[in-house]
């Protein structure tokens, strides 16, 4: 059998850039559950996506992952997961499972143009970190469609600028004022952004009235000036309600949650509502 490091090495060459591995298991477990998926039998592209979702209940929490290093590279671990890594992770492992051959460096390759405008990787900068710049860009690789404007929803008209003006936050930015300055003219993009969204109140709606289908993203929208999204997870419903499949730092793993969507937005002030994202 072909060594992890060797295995790792081909994988980075084959695509032409710098990967970061967590550890041995991570890239064998991906390859054996894309091997594995490659054996079922699935009734809708929607059952395939949770397979892959499903897969990774019980993962740590861990946020920062992809800011370890010292230069920008595409990070790849299941070891654990925050959020959006939950999500990119699985939607890789989704559009792998549908491609022949190689199917493990068909995940990196994917994981690559998920996370990075035009799946490039140039630099800090060049990762999708808002979630409205990863919407916009996925959609135009047709990778993703926002269903959030099909049904009763808001608009939220704002300017995404949380990055710079809070640039102490984030250990890439803090005292590196031109990577902030790069930020802030990839911000401009974004100014007077006409955000859709669906209210919270109207979460507690059927399955039919929502259009809200198992395996669509959900990003929790946010009253934070600047900020378009706070969470993510994927949909799940379950004896009618709707819950949230995500990696969840409350619990400190990825979970279903137990509380449906509605009771775990309702009395958060700073949540206003849910955007609606569907894997094509």
């Amino acid at each position: 059998m072909m060594s992890n490091r060797i295995f790792c090495a081909l994988a980075g060459a084959l695509l032409n850039v710098a990967i970061c591995f967590s550890g041995q298991t991570d890239s064998l477990r991906i390859d054996s559950l894309l091997r594995k998926s490659a054996y079922m039998s699935y009734h809708s592209e929607s059952e395939r996506l949770m397979f892959f979702a499903k897969s990774l209940i019980d993962v740590p929490y861990r946020g920062g992952t992809l800011d370890s290093g010292h230069e920008e590279s595409l990070v790849v671990r299941i070891d654990s997961l925050d959020c959006t890594t939950y999500i990119e992770t699985v939607l890789a492992m989704y559009i792998a499972s549908l491609e022949t051959g190689l199917m493990y460096e068909s995940y990196v390759e994917a994981l690559k143009k998920i996370r990075y405008r035009n799946g490039i990787i140039k630099g800090y900068a060049s990762r999708l970190h808002y979630f409205s710049d990863w919407v916009y860009d996925n959609e135009k690789k047709g990778i993703l469609n926002e269903i959030t404007r099909t049904g009763e929803y808001c608009t939220k008209v704002f300017s995404l600028n949380y990055m710079t003006t809070h640039s102490g936050f984030y250990n890439k930015l803090k005292n590196n004022d031109s990577l902030v300055d790069e930020m802030c003219k990839l911000e401009e993009r974004w100014k007077n952004y006409k955000m859709p969204y669906i209210p919270k109140k109207l979460i507690c709606s059927s399955q039919s009235e929502l259009s809200v289908n198992d395996g669509d993203i959900l990003a929790l929208t946010t009253a934070l000036p600047g900020l378009d999204v706070v969470h993510l997870g994927f949909a799940i419903w379950i004896d009618g309600r709707l819950h949230l499949l995500h990696a969840s730092s409350l619990h400190g793993k990825v979970i279903i949650d137990p509380l449906p969507l509605y009771n775990y937005l309702k009395d958060r002030k700073k949540h206003t509502g849910i955007r609606v994202i569907r894997v094509k």
